[in-house]
């Protein structure tokens, strides 16, 4: 199977775990910035919250992404609105007749790494490390 994981992030909260998760598929961990050249059979795709929506960098992303390229979508997502980002990349992934799993995983890191704040993010917990890698774990379980 084919692996690739992106995401958007701000405060460096995201981008973290996306690393985690790379990390554990031997991929890199890319920006949105990267599109999703080659077909790909899961993107994990993740994204914070802002003003209880995912950043219109991430949307224009998705809204970009090509159906027969990508086999499913695995959301996950920082902050403390999580069901609101995973519902949006549901949304948005729909919208582009893009299949998402049902597992997803949401990482609650409160202020950790608030630009408004001046928080600097990024920066884990053994706990949450294991957390990123057994979600990835079960996800390759389930393909």
């Amino acid at each position: 199977m084919k692996f690739a994981v992106r995401y958007q992030s701000r405060g460096g909260n995201t981008r973290a775990v996306a690393e985690v998760i790379a990390e554990s598929l031997d991929v890199e961990a890319l920006s949105i910035s990267e599109p999703v050249a080659e077909s790909v059979d899961v993107l994990f795709l993740g994204g914070g919250v802002y003003m209880w929506d995912i950043d219109a960098q991430l949307k224009q992303f998705m809204h970009q992404l090509a159906p027969d390229k990508i086999g499913q979508i695995v959301p996950f997502c920082t902050g403390g609105s999580m069901k609101t980002a995973i519902g949006k990349i549901r949304q948005h992934a729909s919208k582009s007749r893009i299949n998402v799993s049902k597992k997803c995983l949401g990482l609650r890191l409160f202020l950790q790494g608030n630009v408004l704040l001046r928080r600097k993010g990024g920066h884990l917990t053994d706990k949450q490390i294991a957390r990123i890698k057994t979600f990835t774990s079960e996800v390759l379980a389930g393909l």
